[in-house]
């Protein structure tokens, strides 16, 4: 087994043990606040401090791991000045939700060193993935380009395959937005809604980035976090979600963007490990659409 295969048993294992955990455990408890902040500001629940310990446990137990980056810890935890991987993760991506019984899940993403130079870009992503802990536990892996879904089976924690090197539609008919930041968008912004609304698109928010992410890989259209006023550099961390993601739509026939860029051309950001970016992801048709409709420059 090569250290790649190593590291996804592991983090996998890790995803068995906290479906337990959600599925054994009273939601509202699992929901309650300890009195602090995460590195982003943002309050931390029990359940978080959970998983990320318990991820951190695991892969510090690596040799390949060189580094890990958490969206719960201040700083890069150095693990083997010899390893080869950077993995960062958000333990529990969408917790505010988990007291409400809405789908929750970990998203994590695997970065290589070259020949022991610093991380450049996404270009560096050899595998990301997220789990999706709802009516099925389903697990999202992209590695060596090819998308790949699985459901876990609880009566024996083993991954039945259900879609191998996914291809996602051209056009959807869905765009996910958070319409209660309307009048803080910039209004491009709203006329692309506008224009989808004119074509008949409908609008589906859960709020929890993982699942309106996987509903539009699977059923097409459009997702977008865009700054705002209240968030001027865009809400979704680079290195713990927006990286992650991009790389799965990127190799699923999807289109990623931050509203200037590529995303996975966006330099790693070496000194602010948690940097903000704005971010839109969907299939083709809409990301044309959104792109000509805003008068920025389409890259593919």
């Amino acid at each position: 087994m090569n250290d790649l295969d190593t590291l996804y048993n592991t983090i996998t294992s890790c995803i068995v043990e906290i479906s337990q955990n959600i599925r054994k455990f009273n939601p509202i408890s699992l929901g309650a606040t300890i009195g602090s902040e995460n590195s982003s500001g943002e309050q931390v629940k029990e359940l978080d401090l959970y998983c990320n310990n318990l991820l951190i446990e695991k892969l510090s137990k690596l040799s390949s791991v060189k580094y890990i980056a958490s969206e719960e810890e201040e700083e890069l935890i150095p693990i083997n000045e010899d390893g080869k991987y950077l993995v960062s993760f958000d333990p529990l991506d969408g917790s505010s939700n988990i007291d409400s019984n809405i789908l929750v899940g970990t998203i994590f993403c695997v970065f290589e060193y070259v020949n022991d130079e610093q991380l450049k870009d996404g270009s560096n992503i050899v595998m990301s993935g997220y789990s999706l802990y709802g009516g099925s536990t389903q697990l999202i892996v992209c590695k060596e380009k090819n998308t790949s879904m699985y459901n876990l089976n609880p009566e024996n924690n083993t991954w039945n395959r259900i879609y191998d090197n996914y291809k996602m539609k051209d056009k959807g008919n869905i765009y996910s937005i958070n319409e209660s930041n309307k009048y803080d968008y910039n209004i491009n912004i709203n006329t692309f809604t506008d224009l989808l609304i004119d074509k008949g698109y409908s609008a589906r928010w859960v709020g929890s980035l993982v699942a309106d992410f996987h509903r539009t890989l699977l059923k097409s259209g459009v997702v977008m976090y865009p700054a705002n006023d209240k968030n001027i550099e865009g809400k979704i961390r680079l290195v713990y979600e927006a990286y992650p993601l991009a790389y799965i739509i990127e190799n699923s026939n999807g289109i990623s963007f931050d509203g200037k860029d590529r995303m996975l051309s966006i330099p790693f950001p070496q000194n602010n490990i948690h940097k903000r970016i704005p971010i839109f992801y969907g299939s083709k048709y809409e990301m044309n659409e959104l792109m000509n409709t805003i008068n920025w420059n389409l890259f593919y």
